[in-house]
């Protein structure tokens, strides 16, 4: 049998690395999704009662929402 190789410091900075990238791109994808859902269902709420929508945000925030139903 050989030995498990040992993992060198440069190598266990690379992996680090890589997994603090995947872990903050997961984040904004979920973060990302969870604006676009807020947004699309306030939106579809405010046709269905036959309004036209006006939505402000700020990032990833809805900062103001109105439904004109005139």
């Amino acid at each position: 049998m050989k030995p498990i190789r040992s993992i060198s410091a440069g190598q266990i900075i690379v992996l680090l690395s890589m997994a603090t990238v995947i872990a903050l791109s997961i984040a904004f994808a979920a973060q990302s999704l969870f604006s676009y859902l807020e947004v699309t269902q306030a939106a579809d709420q405010c046709y269905d009662l036959g309004g036209l929508p006006v939505i402000e945000k700020s990032g990833w925030r809805m900062t103001h929402f109105e439904c004109n139903t005139d």
